[in-house]
């Protein structure tokens, strides 16, 4: 372990200064260099880099959808299986108003199981993630 009893205060603090920029430098290379590799991913449409030492992988936040445009849903699909399985919870009071609300993981498969236009009012209410998280480990 190194001591830096031979600076003084000022000088602890200049070196620490330095660090800090000298990191931070390195921090932005870093992030261009995520960037790019996400970019080139995404021109593949690939999600996975085969790596021999490290798990390489896009992680897109699950999509958030518009409670107003899955409204239409309920003209399309029986209102009996939107509740029996819970894909939509009708706005109803509480100690508060509970506003309406749907479970992706319910109906994002009814656009193959009801039709396109189920898929498209489905599609239609998805609103724009965030940007894809790229996730480096080492294989185990």
């Amino acid at each position: 372990m190194t001591t830096y009893a031979h600076m003084d205060d000022q000088e602890l603090a200049t070196e620490i200064d330095s660090w800090d920029r000298m990191l931070a430098s390195q921090r932005e290379v870093q992030d261009r260099m995520r960037q790019e590799l996400v970019r080139r991913l995404e021109v593949r449409g690939a999600r996975e880099l085969p790596h021999p030492e490290l798990v390489v992988k896009l992680e897109y936040p699950s999509p958030v959808y518009d409670v107003g445009k899955l409204a239409a849903m309920r003209e399309l699909v029986q209102e009996e299986v939107l509740l029996e399985t819970k894909a939509w919870t009708p706005a109803h009071p509480e100690t508060i108003m509970v506003p309406e609300k749907y479970d992706a993981r319910v109906f994002r498969s009814w656009g193959k199981k009801y039709g396109y236009e189920v898929a498209a009012v489905i599609e239609g209410a998805k609103l724009p993630g965030g940007p894809a998280k790229l996730k480096i480990t080492e294989k185990k």
